[in-house]
């Protein structure tokens, strides 16, 4: 079962993209000073199925995209609600991962519109930073 939190259109994550950003709970990678921590663990928020979707993009209308942040420990429900989304929104899709490129199928990366990889590092800062491991790929 995924579980979210924190659902809100974002305007700078996705260039150019009004996003519905969804915080997906049970990240393992435990990031040190990660900003939301309490979403490592699963139990955390509320179920994310087809019916809550419906009722998220009822809600934040005017969206382009829905971004998820993690999920990807999850992948086939995952795959689940990207696959619903594009159906029947044809919206475009964002995923924020700590893992890397090398993490996912090319029948995953398929589905999705936006990536970014990389662990957040504190001392190598996020993707504005010039001395970032983090990478968005289009």
């Amino acid at each position: 079962m995924l579980k979210y939190s924190y659902p809100q259109e974002v305007f700078q994550e996705i260039p150019g993209e009004i996003s519905l950003a969804l915080s997906i709970s049970g990240c393992p990678l435990a990031c040190k000073n990660c900003h939301s921590s309490e979403t490592w663990n699963k139990d955390f928020g509320k179920e994310l199925n087809i019916n809550e979707i419906d009722l998220l993009l009822k809600r934040f209308k005017h969206v382009s995209c829905v971004l998820f942040y993690g999920g990807e420990w999850e992948i086939n429900k995952l795959i689940e609600i990207i696959d619903y989304i594009k159906e029947k929104y044809n919206l475009l899709i964002g995923l924020y991962s700590g893992n890397e490129l090398s993490f996912f199928s090319k029948e995953f990366l398929k589905k999705i519109d936006f990536l970014k990889t990389g662990m957040y590092i504190e001392s190598k800062g996020n993707l504005t930073s010039i001395h970032t491991n983090q990478k968005f790929f289009k």
